[in-house]
């Protein structure tokens, strides 16, 4: 399955679909099209989104565990800093119970 734009109309079928073991991962950057974006999305930051992915996985009923976050993003070592070269990617992945 293919999750494109609306995760809310992909987490109840990918749970129905998913066979016990089956893993999941939905992946996203911060690129998004405001006039089709909801609030929630729009008004918080990269941590929030995965936090947000995370929480549908949790509460959609679809029975998923080891939910988990991590940064895809490529980053080159500035100074003191590792910053994020081109765009930020994201993954967020659980296994079906």
């Amino acid at each position: 399955m293919i999750c494109f734009l609306f995760i809310t109309s992909f987490v109840t079928p990918a749970s129905r679909v998913l066979k016990s073991g089956g893993k999941i991962a939905i992946i996203f950057s911060n690129r998004l099209f405001l006039s089709k974006a909801v609030g929630l999305w729009t008004g918080s930051d990269d941590i929030e989104h995965a936090y947000t992915v995370g929480c549908y996985l949790h509460y959609c009923n679809g029975g998923f565990k080891d939910i988990k976050a991590k940064d895809l993003s490529t980053r080159k070592q500035k100074g003191n800093e590792r910053v994020i070269v081109g765009d930020p990617l994201y993954v967020v992945t659980a296994v079906k119970t």
